[in-house]
């Protein structure tokens, strides 16, 4: 493996690697790193570049919305619409947690992620490794699940390196994960529209 890739402990994240994966991120790079549910791309929010690299890699439809990962829950009202009080509280009670949300996009979010859709989905995994990122990088993340061009979710992380590495700045190695993508739930239209059904337990959220 090429100095691209860090292994970090994915039950107790070594501080001085979190800072490597950090110090990429500072200089704009895109990474993989493993959340609660599937590996990601992830890049800063203010990295056009790599925002724009993130399309290409995938081949994404300009339609397909990216979600962020939250360093913090106050953190959301910046990037997120219509994100009302017990929408919020519902947050604060289910993240870090296996679910996207997806809300109307502030004008905070940058246009090359917004496309034809003003959407934007936001996500806290559950995942410690992702977290110590997030909170020692202090910024939202750009993110995307890590998938073959066939649509299969890639989880091991030596499979991304084979199929991606050389495209990546970064591979976090936080282990083999399991297939299986978050809940998806849609507010942007001010009512709860369930678009998928994955790690987060929906009876959770009792919103259906």
């Amino acid at each position: 493996m090429a100095n691209r890739f860090l292994s970090i402990d994915p039950s107790e994240p070594e501080s001085w690697l979190v800072a490597q994966a950090v110090r990429v991120l500072q200089r704009g790079g895109l990474i993989a790193l493993p959340t609660d549910t599937v590996y990601a791309l992830a890049c800063p929010i203010s990295s056009r570049d790599s925002i724009r690299k993130i399309y290409e890699l995938k081949d994404l439809d300009p339609k397909k919305h990216l979600s962020i990962l939250l360093p913090d829950l106050a953190t959301a009202g910046r990037y997120a619409r219509g994100l009302s009080t017990p929408v919020f509280r519902l947050m604060k009670r289910v993240f870090p947690g296996g679910y996207t949300f997806i809300f109307q996009s502030s004008q905070e979010v940058p246009k090359i992620m917004l496309r034809k859709r003003k959407t934007i989905g936001v996500r806290m995994p559950d995942n410690q490794i992702c977290l110590a990122i997030l909170k020692e990088f202090g910024e939202p993340l750009v993110t995307t699940s890590v998938q073959t061009p066939e649509d299969e979710y890639l989880v091991d992380p030596h499979s991304i390196d084979d199929l991606y590495g050389s495209s990546l700045d970064l591979i976090v190695d936080g282990g083999v994960l399991e297939n299986n993508p978050s809940t998806v739930v849609d507010f942007s239209s001010g009512e709860a529209e369930l678009l998928r059904s994955g790690k987060g337990d929906v009876d959770a959220l009792e919103l259906f």
